[in-house]
């Protein structure tokens, strides 16, 4: 008869036999940490200046990387052709008639939730440094949700001091949190004038002369050595390559920092007209394709699409829900963008939309015509995926111009009238858009503001 510890043992043995053995317990899994996000808008850039878009001279090597490295949106279009309203649309995912953002000088209303909110309440450690005047916090109102909004400037200042500073905060970040970096960088805007070296290399190709120094607006008209005006598109349009240039590269110093983890958005607010039409080196009062059409680049870990030129339509209001869908966080409701990762992964975004865009109302002459418009005024046009109807709602009524893109990318031969404009397949969206809202209240604007925002070419 076995003693009483064998038989123990025994049956011990013979339990794990029929039972097996305990497991032992599994590591608690690490708490998923989202990745870090920095958004880059370089203003007053138009897309067709960069190299990765097509441009022949080599003015962004920073961005062409990224594009490399990321996807690139080939066809999208601002929602402002101002400052302000254009990074309130980015930052809410709302069109100017949603966030009320209409002029320079307006700042977003606390009401509405942006993204340095959302992602704060996310458990995001967000830092803004902001290089333009239109952009501090009493003008925009932006500054919710970012523990450092730095825009201790005057009216503006250069790439490389903004990136100065958020290299700085980056560094003194622990790696615990997750952190959203805003940085806006000013330089393309006028008047331009970039670093020494940067304007030189960019001396290339030949324009006729502008037909007079009263067409270039007051705060870029360039003085010659001997006195007098320029009036060679080359020296302003070299200055502006320079400019964007010498912003690419203080780009390349930050995402040099960031490295391949973090999710990068690159864009601006909208494009600036050169020498496309009498409009000279100026943005906010025309719809060309110039100033609509904007760069959109993004490189995110996990996304296996390096290097795709993505079609279709997007629009800056995409961008809110772009972003927070690659850090996987849930989409506040009600907005005019979407998501672009879903077009992305099929190659391009689905036709039959139409993008919305308005920009401040100034006299003009226009074809001939001598057009007004009442104060407060806006001028508005929907982009389809072939089409562009201008609306321009002068004192007498609206003035439509219809342009068909492929036929005429250069938008040399419009077709006028009402009757045209509403048997386009663009005019529906643009007709709601209008009467869903009020007339917008201009900003009231001290000296000092209306003194800056003249000498950006604001203020009419």
């Amino acid at each position: 008869v076995p003693t009483r510890p064998i038989a123990c043992l025994q049956l011990a043995g013979l339990c794990l036999l029929l039972f097996g053995a305990s497991p032992a317990p599994s590591p608690a899994p690490k708490p998923f940490t989202p990745p870090s996000l920095v958004l880059i808008s370089l203003d007053t850039t138009r897309s067709d200046h960069l190299h990765c878009y097509g441009y022949p001279l080599p003015t962004s090597p920073a961005l062409d990387r990224l594009a490399s490295e990321g996807i690139l949106f080939e066809n999208a279009i601002t929602q402002a052709v101002n400052t302000g309203p254009s990074h309130a649309t980015i930052f809410t995912g709302l069109l100017p008639m949603g966030h009320g953002v209409r002029f320079n000088g307006v700042p977003l209303s606390v009401e509405f939730e942006t993204l340095a909110t959302l992602l704060a309440k996310a458990g995001y450690r967000n830092g803004a440094f902001v290089s333009g005047y239109t952009l501090i916090a009493s003008q925009c109102g932006l500054q919710r949700g970012f523990e450092v909004y730095d825009d201790q400037i005057k009216e503006d200042r250069r790439a490389g001091e903004t990136v100065d500073r958020a290299l700085a905060w980056l560094k003194s970040l622990s790696s615990e949190k997750p952190y959203f970096l805003f940085l806006h960088l000013f330089d393309p805007h006028g008047k331009y004038d970039p670093p020494a070296g940067f304007a030189e290399k960019f001396r290339t190709g030949k324009y006729d002369p502008i037909p007079s120094a009263d067409l270039i607006p007051e705060y870029q008209r360039l003085e010659l050595p001997g006195g007098g005006i320029s009036r060679d598109p080359l020296d302003y349009i070299s200055r502006y390559d320079g400019e964007i240039a010498y912003a690419d590269s203080q780009i390349a110093r930050l995402l040099a920092q960031v490295g391949e983890k973090t999710v990068v958005i690159f864009t601006s607010d909208h494009g600036e007209t050169l020498v496309e039409s009498d409009y000279y080196f100026s943005h906010g009062a025309r719809h060309s394709e110039e100033a609509h059409r904007v760069p959109l680049i993004i490189r995110a870990p996990g996304l296996s699409l390096k290097g795709k030129r993505i079609g279709g339509l997007a629009t800056l209001a995409d961008v809110l829900p772009t972003a927070l869908t690659l850090l996987e966080q849930p989409l506040p409701r009600r907005l005019a963008g979407r998501s672009l990762i879903p077009f992305a992964q099929i190659g391009a975004v689905s036709p039959g939309s139409a993008a919305i865009s308005e920009g401040r109302a100034a006299s003009m002459n226009l074809d001939g015509r001598r057009l007004s418009f009442p104060p407060r005024g806006l001028i508005f046009s929907a982009h389809g995926d072939r089409y562009k109807l201008i609306d321009y709602p002068t004192s007498g009524g609206s003035f439509y111009q219809l342009f068909d893109l492929v036929d005429d990318r250069g938008e040399k031969h419009p077709t006028y009238g009402a009757e045209a404009a509403r048997k386009s397949p663009v005019y529906q969206a643009l007709d709601l858009y209008r009467v869903s809202g009020r007339t917008p209240e201009p900003p009231e604007l001290d000296e000092e503001a209306k003194k800056k925002l003249r000498s950006l070419g604001y203020v009419n």
